[in-house]
């Protein structure tokens, strides 16, 4: 069947190019008044339907069958529209059109409502994470969770789960470099800082799946980040409770050289003491990261970019009080702690870079990078525990009567774990114009090399017995010891041909694409091929049409192919899953104001699955492919100006995820055997719902309001260490709102005897986390009584917190 779908889609595709009619073809470039490429100009001829649109580069190309004269119209929030005369003879050269900025008494984002290049991506404005109202301290990430198809229930996290995939399976470019995390992460306390920082965004590119060859070999999402080349000096500094950041950038005088380099360190102390566990919380997380660039001559360019990362998580527990339970049977867990916790993870990144591009239809990149972590993960918690009900009986609020103890006990958690991971690589990479073709590729080798020490266990002890019960010997509740020094070698490929078609009034966008990756640990070799359509008719009403299929390969990487025990399994091999995507985009105008309706519907058939656990952030894989699943759902959203001249947006996501593990069976109480079949998937999030909104005083437009609202229906769970089948179980929905107060005062303002200059703008906000003061559950503590029963006490996130922030930019 999936080979009558591709050759039925490469049948149309040869239709359409046989229908192509001639027009004639407007190239030309789009600038500021200060010089700089303007991306996202809409590019329309005035009285006729349709347009274009400028890339990254301010570069556009307009297909035109008008009669000559005509007039093109160029617009861009926050610019003044221009309008340009061409006769037959000036639409052959190439253009260069300059934008004058649009003074307003609204001085905020620009809008992105608008119609987008790229294929199945979605355009992400950076400046929106200084205002949305996030515990992780605005991450870019935030922003990413509020995208449609995207769930998240971890405040403290910046990962992210894509259409019933799992953290593990998105990819992150920044400057077409992929980027990683520390991997002995737990919990999202102990996560710290995301890779990429936010000031130094200049565009941000998210795709939810049916991206492109050009992309990598995971089988969810694509967040793919460009950093700034500034042309001039400016800086911002940032305090909040939760930590302080600084950046500075700037440019040489002939702008040949470049720079922009942030600092950032957070703290999580705060927030975590709004979580049941009371004690000594001291995480510090620091970060550095600097992009440069140089300019030899109009044809050869240099790069760097540098980061190294530091998180420290150190606590001591004192003592945990948790209620739980429903009203008819009302449960209190007491634990009292002894010893403590220490974790550092320290890692780094460079890469360098040389762009060549001898001509304008011709370029050529090199990129040499390398990343190291290292990562200690050391613990001794020793805690006396008891379980026991809350008497309903002349119950007075506010006091807790003991009734009968369910369970009491102590339980000893050890660990000293060692990782160090190598990751380096070499990628040649070129993009071609060939007539209306738009050709890339690449090649890249990649040596991987990871060593790690695991000693961990955990011993239970309830009222004088030793959990499991052994009249033998005394068992642990588990016990992973393994010493690993693993080496690998990586070689990945891609070509991609994007080209544009005239269909009567219509335009189709074409990318066809493969990939080919071999890796020497299990001597696999994996091609992937990849196609995608975007339809743009000429009708009164602004739409556009999408279709995309391809294969998508998840090779083994360190966790998938290391058993919870810590062995390896050399015979693994890679998941694998089928994207099919369609959907539409539909821009229109209400009440002068510019807004975008899309909806994707998706389904993903997936073989060769490595199944998982997951407890928080830390996913313990089986090493073993032995699974196939599926998944499918819609995603709609609609963003525009529902506050005139601010951006904001609601999505909605339906989605179900399931998998099939072979041979997991059990015999019932009859001696039946029972075979599961299809059971949810860890990320099995039924329906998630996100709105993030913008405002301001009608009379005080310099004081402005951001709304994060997320809602998500549970996701499954079992008792720990059980068959996967166990796990059907649900935790509650994940609801949180956080709200955000915002006053601008302008360098005006701020020294009204001087001229505008020292300082751009100061920035106070005041913002509200988990304003209803909501208990979310992150995942579940499992207290064992002498019998063998399990109870699972919830891990709640953190209650309601007020935190204050202050932005300056010069």
């Amino acid at each position: 069947m999936l080979k009558k779908i591709l050759l039925l889609f490469f049948c149309v595709s040869c239709v359409f190019m046989l229908k192509a009619q001639n027009a004639v073809e407007i190239n030309g470039v789009v600038k500021s008044a200060k010089g700089e490429l303007l991306e996202l100009v809409n590019v329309s001829i005035k009285g006729n339907p349709g347009g274009a649109i400028s890339n990254d580069k301010g570069e556009f190309t307009l297909q035109v069958k008008a009669k000559f004269p005509v007039v093109l119209v160029f617009s861009r929030i926050g610019f003044q529209v221009h309008e340009l005369v061409l006769d037959k003879k000036t639409a052959q050269s190439n253009l260069s059109i300059s934008l004058s900025g649009k003074t307003e008494s609204i001085e905020t984002v620009d809008v992105k409502a608008n119609r987008e290049g790229d294929q199945n991506f979605t355009a992400i404005d950076s400046k929106l994470s200084s205002g949305l109202p996030d515990a992780t301290g605005g991450s870019i990430e935030a922003l990413v969770k509020t995208q449609m198809g995207v769930t998240s229930n971890n405040e403290l996290s910046s990962q992210y789960r894509v259409r019933g995939g799992n953290f593990d399976e998105n990819l992150v470019y920044v400057n077409d470099i992929e980027v990683y995390r520390p991997f002995l992460i737990r919990s999202g306390q102990q996560e710290g800082l995301s890779f990429v920082n936010p000031e130094l965004v200049s565009d941000i590119q998210f795709s939810a799946g049916g991206f492109d060859a050009r992309y990598g070999d995971k089988m969810s999402s694509v967040l793919d980040i460009k950093y700034k080349r500034p042309t001039s000096f400016a800086g911002s500094a940032s305090v909040s409770l939760l930590g302080a950041n600084a950046h500075v950038e700037g440019a040489s005088k002939d702008s040949k050289f470049t720079h922009i380099t942030g600092v950032r360190y957070k703290t999580n102390k705060y927030l975590l003491s709004s979580t049941d566990v009371t004690g000594d919380y001291n995480p510090t997380f620091f970060d550095v990261q600097t992009y440069m660039t140089y300019r030899l001559n109009d044809k050869w360019r240099l790069g760097f970019l540098g980061n190294i990362s530091q998180n420290k998580y150190n606590f001591k527990p004192v003592d945990r009080q948790t209620s739980f339970g429903t009203i008819n049977e009302a449960k209190k867990l007491s634990i009292y702690f002894e010893g403590e916790e220490e974790d550092r993870f320290l890692t780094g990144f460079a890469a360098g870079s040389i762009d060549y591009s001898p001509n304008s239809n011709n370029t050529y990149k090199m990129i040499v990078s390398g990343y190291r972590t290292s990562e200690d993960e050391s613990f001794d918690i020793i805690g006396q525990y008891r379980i026991h009900g809350l008497e309903d009986e002349d119950y007075v609020p506010g006091e807790d009567k003991i009734a009968t103890g369910i369970g009491i006990g102590t339980y000893h958690e050890h660990a000293r774990n060692y990782l160090f991971g190598a990751i380096t690589n070499v990628a040649f990479r070129g993009a071609h114009r060939v007539n209306d073709n738009h050709i890339e590729w690449s090649v890249k080798y990649q040596h991987e090399r990871f060593s790690d020490i695991i000693n961990e266990w955990e011993m239970r002890d309830s009222a004088d017995y030793s959990i499991p019960i052994n009249p033998e010997k005394l068992d642990l509740v588990y016990a992973y010891n393994a010493e690993n020094d693993i080496s690998s070698n990586r070689f990945t490929a891609f070509v991609q041909d994007n080209k544009r078609f005239a269909i009567g009034d219509a335009n189709l966008d074409v990318a066809v694409g493969i990939r080919a990756n071999y890796w020497d640990f299990n001597n696999e070799l994996l091609i992937s091929p990849r196609v995608s359509f975007l339809l743009r008719p000429e009708w009164e009403r602004d739409f556009r049409f999408k279709l995309a299929t391809g294969i998508y390969y998840q090779s083994p990487f360190y966790k998938e192919y290391r058993t919870p025990e810590g062995e390896i399994n050399y015979d693994i091999k890679a998941q694998k899953s089928i994207h099919f995507v369609t959907g539409f985009d539909y821009y229109f105008k209400l009440n002068e104001r510019s807004f975008k309706y899309a909806t994707e519907l998706y389904y993903k058939k997936m073989t060769n699955l490595i199944p998982y656990h997951i407890d928080n952030v830390r996913i313990r894989y089986s090493a073993e492919n032995n699974a196939k699943g599926y998944a499918a759902g819609i995603d709609m959203k609609i963003n525009g100006e529902f506050v005139k001249g601010v951006e904001s947006w609601a999505s909605l996501s339906l989605m179900q995820t399931e998998e099939d593990i072979a041979d997991d069976s059990y015999v019932n109480g009859d001696g039946e055997t029972i075979y599961p079949g299809y059971i949810p998937r860890p990320s099995d999030q039924r329906l998630n719902f996100s709105i993030m909104l913008q405002d301001y005083f009608r009379n005080n437009p310099s004081f402005k309001v951001n709304l994060n609202f997320l809602y998500g229906t549970g996701l499954p769970f079992g008792p720990p260490r059980s068959p996967r089948y166990m796990a059907i179980n649900r935790m509650p929905a994940y609801r949180r709102v956080d709200i955000g107060f915002s006053k601008e005062i302008t360098g005006s303002q701020l020294h009204p005897t001087r001229e505008i200059g020292v300082f751009k703008n100061l920035w106070i906000g005041l913002e509200v986390f988990n304003l209803f003061n909501i208990n979310n559950t992150i995942s579940y503590f499992w207290v064992t009584d002498v019998n063998n029963r399990q109870y699972a006490v919830p891990n709640y996130l953190t209650s309601r917190r007020l935190n204050l922030k202050i932005v300056t930019r010069f």
